[in-house]
């Protein structure tokens, strides 16, 4: 999918990450200092239009700390029912997404607004970086420890509650995690020398983790045992709860996936399980692993240690 898009996008030594590699965001060099640009927009989470506005920007900024980036400035990407909607909602999404802007030190300059039937919303952000220092999905080296700093499961618990199989009560873990800006963790990951990362997003765990291995030529074994996982999400699974890209993201790692767990549907269904506003995926210096941890663990992630980067070719392993 990305390749006509690199070929299109050509050579410049200005673009220190293109679409080659399928990163998280584009990064620009200008001026002794990386700009990073992604742009990202989501349908509802929940029923509430501030959280979901919340949800939505920091789905959005993630991807500018997945690069080691700080966010500068942001565009809403509003695309908007001509009606049906009850007053006050969409200035209530916008409103909790400038919130959220807020809490990352970020500004609003503006944005673009549609028709659409569906309603989506999220945000076009540029950010800065140090070009010295960036976190890619290029950068694991065999012997790298993983670090995943959310809970995952989001999908499935998103469709649970809009199914009216899980109720308020038992989704606010979740949104809780979803609204958290990666913004502790990627600087965390700085500061320790993490070499690379990618934010676990609609993909699913499994799909983001073989980008980062086919990226950085290595392979990633996880242990399934370690994956922190949100409250009820097997048993949601078991009752017949699932999303509608599970079955496209199992398929699409199939071929560069080798389960030596032996796992059953139930639990093989959180390795596809597409994220909203997922934690990141690090890859770490062994050393740095521990201090790492206790870092996220200090500053309220639900982080673990899921696993190690192995030397090519490019797989992921579940033991």
């Amino acid at each position: 999918m990305m390749a006509p898009l690199a070929r299109l996008a050509g050579r410049d030594e200005r673009v220190l990450v293109g679409p080659e590699t399928s990163d998280d965001a584009g990064v620009y060099l200008l001026d002794g200092r990386a700009l990073v640009a992604t742009a990202d927009f989501i349908t509802p989470v929940c029923d509430d239009p501030v959280r979901f506005g919340r949800v939505a920007a920091a789905n959005s900024l993630s991807d500018v700390y997945a690069m080691g980036g700080q966010p500068l400035f942001a565009l809403n990407l509003c695309c908007f029912p001509q009606s049906g909607v009850p007053e006050g909602v969409l200035g209530a999404i916008l409103e909790g997404g400038s919130r959220t802007l807020s809490e990352a030190s970020a500004v609003l300059l503006g944005g673009h607004s549609v028709r659409d039937p569906e309603l989506k919303y999220g945000l076009a952000v540029i950010g800065t970086a140090d070009p010295q220092r960036l976190l890619t999905n290029a950068g694991a080296r065999p012997g790298d420890r993983l670090i995943l700093t959310k809970p995952l499961g989001t999908g499935v618990l998103i469709n649970a509650a809009k199914a009216g199989k899980l109720d308020e009560s038992g989704l606010e873990p979740a949104l809780r995690e979803m609204e958290r800006l990666n913004a502790v963790a990627s600087a965390l990951a700085l500061e320790h020398g993490a070499r690379a990362a990618t934010d676990i997003t609609g993909f699913g765990l499994a799909g983001h983790a073989l980008g980062m291995a086919r990226a950085s030529g290595a392979g990633l074994r996880f242990t399934f045992e370690r994956l922190p996982v949100h409250e009820g999400f097997y048993e949601l699974v078991k009752s017949g709860v699932t999303t509608g890209c599970t079955r496209l993201n199992i398929s699409n790692a199939a071929a560069q996936l080798e389960d030596r767990a032996g796992l059953d549907e139930t639990r093989r269904e959180l390795l596809h399980d597409p994220q909203t506003s997922g934690g990141l995926l690090i890859a770490v210096p062994p050393g740095s692993a521990a201090a790492l941890l206790a870092g996220l663990t200090r500053s309220g992630h639900r982080a673990a240690e899921v696993g190690e980067v192995l030397p090519g070719p490019p797989r992921i392993e579940i033991v």
